[in-house]
């Protein structure tokens, strides 16, 4: 089975992009190659990252984890404790912006989110998928955000 995989991003907007080719490359390295959803997914958890998330001093992290029943997918950041905790909105139809949670739900199976130490929270969902029966080695690039 593919090992977990992760990779820091720095606050700028070209990561959301980043965080995309990312999670598609890990996923089609691992095997799978219908990852749609997944990519969609992460490129709005990305940007909520970068707009509510965290400052410029720090990015956002993302963690892909193959588990026996599916991938799940995490976005970490640095968000303020203080702050109130994501959750779908309603969105006037005439709105530019505040869907993206909903389509997280949407195309999740499961999500959620919990604390991160010492600060911020983890954004994750989950994808149900045949991992494939071949173990494949991932790489792994750690660094604290």
């Amino acid at each position: 089975m593919p090992e977990a995989t992760q990779r820091f991003f720095d606050h700028r907007p070209e990561s959301v992009k980043a965080a995309r080719d990312f999670t598609t490359r890990t996923l089609r390295d691992w095997g799978l190659d219908d990852t749609g959803d997944v990519r969609l997914v992460v490129s709005e958890l990305a940007t909520n990252a970068l707009a509510h998330g965290s400052d410029r001093d720090h990015g956002f992290l993302v963690r892909l984890e193959a588990q026996t029943d599916g991938i799940r997918l995490e976005v970490h950041d640095s968000r303020d404790p203080r702050q109130p905790l994501p959750e779908p909105a309603d969105p006037d139809l005439a709105a530019e912006t505040g869907r993206g949670l909903v389509i997280v739900d949407t195309l999740s199976t499961l999500w959620g989110v919990d604390p991160r130490q010492p600060r911020g929270k983890i954004v994750w969902s989950h994808f149900p998928t045949a991992l494939p029966a071949t173990p494949v080695q991932a790489g792994q690039e750690v660094r604290a955000c």
